[in-house]
Order: structure tokens, then sequence, then C-alpha cells
């Protein structure tokens, strides 16, 4: 099904796509080629999404006109995209966590009366082409993160593909993952296939793209080929000024005691961390290291943990000895989507915000999230504003305006970018070099390499459930990926 390289095979021109008074695609056109891979670009809310979205099938352009393979097209459905040879791996994952994962990998293609057996034969193929290696009946909720984003992706390629589409297919994947995905696009474009790339790193962007299409407010900004663009030139067409690079200087005190943790369990052997006031520390790893259980475990949420020697038995126990955790999936553990961004902020605090424990004080509700919607620059700043309404980055600041309000000493934060464009990005890199150089302790686990760098007095590689070594300032990305892939022989 896959064309000609080079030939053309979409063609997407003047898309408008409203909702109510809200134009979220102001005529927007976009073009991808076979054997190419076209990476789609702009901050969090330009229209990139909406745009793929209809392409899949997901919702209808309001006006404009759509071409696959040479014929005028408008799909009705996913199935419609589908039959025309179109998939999406979206960035937020759409698949049953008590289901196993062979049934996820054909979901919508199952008989009434399934063959165990039968299907384990057929999704093994699929797991080896994203080099995953875990039983197919293993229930998909056991998977980590980073592993259920791959089990997404071998969905796709499930069937015969003309394009695919990938929405941040790494976010939660580590270094050694990406280089497998990596190289499946690069054999997906080899065989024809057209691949529209989105995501917010660019130097995933420099090392897979043919060219790029950038996106700002719903508008085409540019299109141009990788090859005679610099990633400043992207950055400032996505957010219309130049971005430097964050780099923090170190603010740790060290005339007070360090907190000490420790934790066993998720995966973890005993181990223990020393975190000072003002010190950021990062946790670095590929998924299945630790890196991705060790917050969680902390924080009080299985396995077992202990804060100066104080057990933390649940998330309460945590909080009442001064930490907050800011979850990896926001969306999951972190927000209520159907409530305001007041009641998010707060739901954390509500003892201090009820008067005689039975009614709430709404002034002071309203002026403790007005507080943290100046602190964190949420737009729009709205405390009223629905959070599912919300664009990524700004559903981000509320998770974290919600574990500031309980005022901790020690903040721990799983992937604080996960999916958050560049502009919003550097605000929180802001936000919490603040809250470091104020006296507060910060946590960080992330697969963002180039985060970890910038922000960080201190990275801690974790292997086999282990710190296996710890990196101190001068930080180098290039020796964090050194240790995290095992490139370097560690003691």
């Amino acid at each position: 099904m896959s064309g000609q390289p080079g030939e053309t095979v979409l063609q997407m021109a003047n898309v408008v796509k409203r909702f109510g008074t809200f134009e979220a695609l102001k005529g927007v056109s976009f073009d991808l080629r076979a054997g190419e891979v076209h990476a789609l670009l702009g901050e969090n809310g330009a229209g990139k999404s909406t745009l793929m979205k209809i392409l899949a099938g997901v919702q209808p352009a309001t006006s404009g006109f759509m071409t696959v393979a040479g014929r005028e097209v408008t799909f009705g459905s996913v199935a419609d995209a589908q039959a025309h040879g179109v998939a999406m791996v979206y960035q937020e994952l759409a698949l049953a966590t008590d289901l196993s994962v062979a049934e996820n990998l054909f979901l919508g293609q199952l008989a009434p009366l399934v063959s165990h057996r039968q299907l384990a034969r057929r999704a093994q193929p699929l797991l080896e082409k994203v080099g995953l290696e875990v039983h197919p009946l293993a229930r998909l909720g056991s998977l980590a993160v980073g592993e259920q984003q791959l089990v997404e992706i071998a969905r796709a390629l499930g069937h015969e593909r003309r394009i695919l589409v990938f929405d941040e297919p790494t976010a939660a994947l580590s270094s050694g993952e990406t280089e497998r995905l990596f190289a499946l696009i690069r054999k997906l474009r080899e065989d024809g296939v057209a691949v529209v790339y989105i995501s917010h790193r660019l130097e995933e962007v420099f090392a897979l793209a043919d060219r790029v299409t950038v996106l700002r407010d719903g508008a085409h900004v540019m299109t141009g080929s990788v090859a005679e663009l610099t990633p400043d030139d992207v950055v400032r067409a996505m957010v219309g000024r130049d971005v430097l690079r964050f780099e923090r200087e170190p603010s740790v005190r060290r005339d007070v005691e360090p907190f000490r943790f420790a934790f066993q369990g998720q995966g973890l052997d005993r181990g223990s961390i020393d975190l000072q006031p003002g010190e950021i520390v990062g946790v670095a790893g590929v998924v299945g290291s630790g890196r991705n259980k060790l917050l969680s475990t902390i924080f009080g949420v299985g396995g077992g943990a202990w804060l100066d020697g104080q057990p933390v038995r649940s998330p309460a126990d945590a909080i009442r000895q001064g930490m907050f955790l800011v979850p990896e999936d926001r969306k999951l553990a972190g927000l209520v989507l159907e409530l305001s961004v007041k009641s998010n902020v707060t739901m954390a605090i509500l003892d201090r915000l009820t008067l005689a424990g039975l009614f709430m004080n709404q002034q002071a509700e309203s002026a403790e999230a007005r507080r943290w919607i100046e602190r964190l620059h949420l737009r729009p700043p709205d405390p009223d504003k629905r959070v599912g309404d919300l664009s990524g980055g700004n559903q981000q600041k509320v998770v974290v305006g919600k574990a500031l309000a309980t005022g901790p000493q020690i903040l721990l934060l799983d992937e604080p970018t996960r999916g958050v464009d560049v502009g919003a990005r550097s605000e929180i890199y802001n936000v919490i070099d603040e809250l470091a150089r104020e006296g507060m302790a910060l946590l960080i686990a992330s697969s963002d390499t180039e985060e970890l760098v910038g922000l960080c007095d201190r990275v801690l590689v974790f292997r086999h459930g282990v710190v296996a070594t710890e990196l101190t300032r001068p930080l180098d990305d290039k020796e964090v990926v050194a240790h995290v892939t095992g490139a370097r022989q560690v003691a």
C-alpha cells in the first residue's frame, strides 16, 4: 500500500477547524511524501494534534480539503482513515490496561471466542518489531509506561500502512528504546511509508526528519528541509522569539543536614539517597532500571520507604513528612480534568480551607488558586477554567501548583516536562530553579538527558534496581547517556 519514494501521498489544503467561536486551525496546508519523515512542530495549542486528528478520522474539518494518493477523501471515522492506510500513535495512550498485551494489539479485531495461544503467536512478531521483550499474555497494566507506549506503536504496525503519524512517541521511552524506534521508523521510510513525526525534542527531529512544518496559533508558519535549518531557526518559528538553553547555577545548602531516604521494593534493591535543601538531583535510567519506580516508592505508593528513619507507608504519610509528588501521568494521577483550575490546585489542602471542618472558605480558596496561577504564569489566568480545556503545558503547571500549595520541603517530579512545549518547558525550569534557591530539595526522574544536565546538581543513574553510578557537575549529556545505556563500565 506504500507509495513510490517522493510521491505525494497526502495533501491537506486550507484546513479550518472551529470549536464554537474558537478557530483552532486557520487555513492550514500540509503535504506528505512517500518514503519521508515529516516533522510537525509547534507549541502546545498550536494546532498539531487537531490537524492530525482530522487526518486520522477522529474529527472532521470545518472546511478545506484532503487528498490521499491523489483521491479527495473525507474521513467520517477512524475506521475510514485506517481503510485508506492511515494510522496514528497517540501521546496519550489509548489502551485497555486490564487486558493482555496481545489483546491490546488486536483490539477491534477480536473474535467473540478468542484463542489466547493463537493470539500470542500473532502478537510475538509485532513485539519483536519494536524490541519489546514481554510475554504477549501479560496484563498490560503490569507494564511500565514506556513499555505500554511500545505496545501502542506495535499495534499501529499491525496492518499495512501508507501513512503513520507518531505523536510524541518517545515521551515515555528510554534512550535505548528511542534508538530502536528510530531504526524502525527509518525502515518504514525505506519501505515507502510516509511518516508524520510530532515531537518537542528537536534533537530527535534533526536526527530523523527530512522536512519540518511549524504551526503557531493554528496557522502555518514554515515548511523547510531539515538540512537547510538549524534548531534555533525552528525554535524561533515555533515561539516567535529566541529561547535560550536552560542552565542554572548551583544553590545547594551545606549548612543544614540532608534529607535521608531509604527504599526497597517494586523492582528496587534496598538503597538510600541523601538530598540537601536547595539541591536538585536527577534520576536517570532505562525503563525497568528502577528510575520509573523510585519516586512513587519514596512517596509511599508500593514498596517500602523511609525518610530520616521514619517509615513512609502511604502518600498521606509522605505529605505529612513534607513531601509531594508530581506524577508522570498528569491526566491519570495528577488532575481531575472535569474540575476547575481552582479545585485542582486546592484539593490537597482542603483541611486548611474549610470553616469548622464543614464549609469551604471560598475567599481563601480563590486566593490560594490565584497565588499559584500568578506564580506559575498559567494561561489563561482563570481559576474557574476547566482543567481538561487547558494545553498540556498549562495542565502540568496546575499539577505543580497543587503540589506547591501543600508547602513541601521536598518536591518529587516524575517526567516534569513530558509532552510540554519549549516555551512552557522554559517557564517550568525557571520555577524549579526558584524553588531550589528558596531552599526546597528536589528529586527529578526524567528520560530527557538535556533536562537533567541543565537542571541538576547531581544525576543518579539506575541500573537493575540500584544506583549504578553518580555523576556530578559539570554534567555532560554524552556522559550521562553513556552510563544510562551501559556504554560505560561501572563498578
